[in-house]
């Protein structure tokens, strides 16, 4: 259907989440945990693969160490054991990710790679010292991902044809917006794999690299050394590249050399923290990017959120109420679909996520509009009367088709129906 499902991992890992002594309201992952430290840390890290984890947090909590998983952007309780045990797991996970198991007071971050049959796979460790000790998340990240496709990320095909025509541009700007955990990586990867040609240099730089790419060079930066998105970005506008990459602009420097980039030939394709697509502009600006540079290099801006898909085995239909069919421009002729939850879902009722989205295009007239010093709101209203939809609209779309509720886009998107 064209959604990020990610109950289709990646790295070929298709395992079920298998139901456990749950409540409808609250569901839970949980296991009985064996004392050991190394197979504690070798369970826990297959158990991450198999029940699709993105992310595990292990806590010390009082009198006992937690082991979280984060599923479909909730965390979930997987077990805990004594906290006697506690020094054991860290130092277990340090060993593996090639941390210095002395250092308990200032972060530390690494990287395992493990072998799961014919598959190597790969974690991102982060310790942080808290007041009852250091905590560790784990990042479980995605090999290769030359396969992913603008398909895989979720856009409606009015989205994707608009996405689609700004990456058909020879030069230009193109941010991708949203909070942390919103896909922007996942789509910016899927951009890049439709960009990468023999005939182009794409060239990256990521903190860190999320995922291999074919026929892609990929910089990671390295504040140890003074490798920085900005250093990294200066040394590639003379690498001859036709399409750059940048992981984030986070700092003036970068935002300055972005801009710069996207008026002497390049594509670039960035991720920016902002609330919408109609934000995108002023953002520079407040980062000390000149007005009218960012009018002359910005051509468009892509808002996203990830909400979570309706399992579907067990979602049900039900009609809206009049005042609601008012409020989201529905007519009667449309039912809505609500969750329920299974044993293929753990009784959650929904399984994997897909993406909202809104594609903002800057044409001469919404230059313009930031040259004047137009307001957000302003350039969101010009764009939408040229055919922009919005995260919510298509949100709701996507709710009508029965991949999520309107719950989920609204709680998403501005936290409240």
């Amino acid at each position: 259907m064209g959604v990020l499902d990610t109950s289709r991992n990646y790295l070929g890992m298709t395992q079920s989440l298998k139901p456990a002594s749950v409540s409808s309201h609250a569901p839970k992952i949980r296991e009985s945990l064996d004392p050991g430290a190394q197979s504690l840390v070798d369970k826990c890290l297959d158990a991450a693969l198999k029940y699709r984890a993105s992310d595990v947090h292990i806590e010390p909590q009082g009198e006992m160490l937690v082991f979280r998983f984060r599923i479909d952007g909730r965390l979930k309780t997987w077990g805990s054991v004594s906290i006697d045990q506690h020094s054991q797991v860290l130092n277990r996970l340090k060993v593996l990710a090639r941390m210095d198991i002395a250092e308990k007071r200032m972060p530390q971050d690494g990287r395992i790679s493990l072998q799961r049959g014919a598959q190597v796979m790969s974690f991102r460790v982060s310790t942080v010292p808290m007041l009852d000790g250091e905590k560790a998340v784990v990042r479980v990240m995605q090999q290769d991902l030359s396969a992913l496709s603008l398909a895989d990320v979720g856009y409606s095909a009015h989205n994707q044809a608009a996405y689609e025509a700004l990456l058909g541009r020879q030069q230009g700007l193109i941010l991708h917006c949203g909070p942390t955990g919103s896909g922007k990586t996942t789509a910016l990867y899927a951009a890049c794999n439709q960009l990468a040609q023999k005939w182009r240099n794409v060239q990256t730089i990521e903190d860190p690299v999320e995922g291999r790419l074919t026929g892609i060079n990929q910089a990671q930066v390295d504040a140890d050394v003074g490798l920085s998105f900005a250093s990294l970005l200066r040394a590639y506008l003379r690498q001859d590249c036709d399409v750059i990459l940048i992981g984030e602009i986070c700092d003036p420097d970068t935002a300055q050399l972005a801009v710069q980039a996207s008026l002497t030939g390049h594509l670039v394709l960035a991720t920016l923290h902002t609330h919408d697509a109609a934000g995108a502009s002023s953002r520079l600006i407040d980062m000390g990017v000149p007005r009218n540079l960012v009018s002359a290099g910005l051509i468009g801006a892509v808002s996203q959120r990830l909400v979570r898909k309706l399992c579907e085995q067990c979602r049900v239909t039900t009609q809206p109420g009049p005042e609601l069919q008012k409020r989201l421009g529905l007519s009667q002729q449309y039912a809505l679909y609500q969750k329920l939850g299974c044993a293929a879902c753990a009784n959650a009722g929904f399984r994997g996520r897909v993406g909202i989205h809104e594609v903002l295009s800057i044409d001469g007239e919404l230059k313009q509009a930031i040259i004047d010093s137009r307001p957000d709101g302003d350039l969101r209203r010009m764009a939408e009367s040229k055919g922009m939809t919005n995260m919510v609209k298509d949100g709701i779309a996507k709710a009508v088709r029965g991949l999520t509720t309107v719950d989920e886009v609204y709680r998403s998107v501005s936290g409240a129906l």
